[in-house]
């Protein structure tokens, strides 16, 4: 079951990245804006992918976990390859939401049946593994997608990065049993005895505030992590004209080690310090990403792009690192009931917020930087990724906010 979640969400990031490598040429062909690169990154794909991640948590509460994956797989990789054929911004802005729609359906069943696959002291450890495909399928993306690009065009590494998703969609339908007993789709919308509701969910949860600071906290990282690495592709092109196949190797390799040594290790901390201490690894978490500020200035304003994407890895390391322990304790703090559904909140607010407006963000601070001067391009955009970073200092105090309040809870229980 984990072996093909991990295939899934690779390819889920894959098909959700390779936007990032692809939007500089993209830009140039259509002659667009960085606002249109952010709009078309960001709130394009985030628009369905947060809203409709709290009905299909419902569902998966009640339905084939298995069956809901498999049909999103397809929906997104279908949608990825009509990327390929879009025209102009409008319809690559329509296949973009197409791509969030699909992939809405995802993390909330796959959370919620690792949850039960696994006992709450290797959970973080399963997640972690499962988060660890994350910078790998952002690794093929980059790679991939940079030699495709430089060889061929655009719009063929969109087509073969779709491709995939529509094998893979078969063998998650046929392979991975959900641990529960069949229901019908006609019955997934009746409410049972003893079942929560939207209301009964968010009920819940308002009473407790770590969970929401965990919220806050994936909020700025994704609109931190999500905004710059949108970027990726055109900074390195327009600082240090990098060639693409040179960008997408570098920028995946950068990816893959710092993103995979970041989901290993949040995970090992997750399992080692949360038994030993309530949520002892989030102070790990929070001065992670205090780092993540000085690295990003130095990133922008390297002399050599070598030299910068050594800093750039310590977003990535973060951006990966606070995966499993952040979910493990979310997955702590619902009830068996509405794990799923607090998985989808999660995704609702940190997608419209974090990966939604984290483009349109450093889009929109770099074009007014520029003042529409293409000469003065490459310097705004450092200095749009460099002011971004600092909204880590904000994640930082959420994730530590969060542990003094589980703490809290447990010295409470205890007594």
């Amino acid at each position: 079951m984990l072996a093909v979640l991990f295939v899934v969400i690779m390819l889920n990031f894959l098909d959700r990245q390779v936007m990032a490598i692809l939007a500089e040429p993209i830009k140039q062909d259509m002659g667009l804006t960085d606002q249109q690169i952010g709009l078309m990154t960001g709130l394009a794909f985030s628009l369905f992918y947060t809203t409709l991640a709290v009905p299909v948590a419902a569902l998966a509460d009640r339905w084939n976990r298995s069956w809901i994956i498999a049909a999103a797989v397809t929906i997104w990789s279908v949608m990825t390859m009509a990327c390929g054929a879009a025209q102009n911004f409008t319809q690559m802005f329509l296949a973009r939401m197409g791509v969030g729609i699909g992939e809405s359906a995802n993390s909330p069943p796959a959370q919620s049946l690792i949850a039960e696959y696994f006992p709450p002291e290797k959970r973080a450890a399963a997640l972690g593994i499962y988060g660890s495909a994350v910078p790998i399928g952002a690794f093929i993306a980059s790679v991939g997608g940079g030699w495709l690009v430089e060889n061929f065009s655009w719009r063929i590494a969109f087509f073969i990065a779709g491709a995939p998703g529509i094998l893979v969609g078969l063998v998650m339908w046929l392979t991975v049993k959900d641990t529960r007993p069949h229901e019908k789709l006609r019955e997934a919308f009746k409410h049972r005895e003893g079942e929560a509701s939207y209301g009964d969910a968010f009920k819940e949860l308002a009473g407790k505030p770590a969970y929401w600071h965990l919220v806050a906290g994936g909020t700025l990282v994704a609109f931190v992590a999500f905004g710059i690495s949108a970027f990726y592709g055109s900074l390195y092109v327009r600082v240090y004209g990098m060639g693409y196949a040179e960008l997408g190797l570098k920028i995946g390799t950068m990816i893959g080690i710092a993103g995979v040594l970041g989901s290993w290790a949040g995970g090992w901390l997750g399992n080692r310090l949360d038994t030993k201490t309530p949520a002892g690894s989030l102070r790990i978490v929070a001065f992670v990403f205090l780092l993540v500020i000085p690295c990003t200035y130095f990133a922008v304003n390297a002399a050599s792009a070598n030299v910068s994407l050594v800093f750039l890895s310590v977003l990535t390391f973060a951006s990966t690192f606070y995966y499993g322990p952040t979910f493990a304790l979310i997955q702590s703090l619902a009830s068996d009931r509405v794990r799923a559904m607090s998985v989808a909140i999660f995704l609702l607010i940190s997608g419209i917020i974090g990966i939604g407006f984290g483009p349109v963000f450093v889009g929109t601070v770099s074009d007014f930087i520029s003042g529409g001067d293409p000469a003065k391009e490459a310097d705004a955009l450092t200095g749009a990724i460099a002011i971004t970073g600092c909204f880590s200092a904000w994640t930082a105090f959420h994730f530590w906010r969060a542990r003094q309040w589980i703490a809290k809870a447990e010295k409470a229980a205890q007594a």
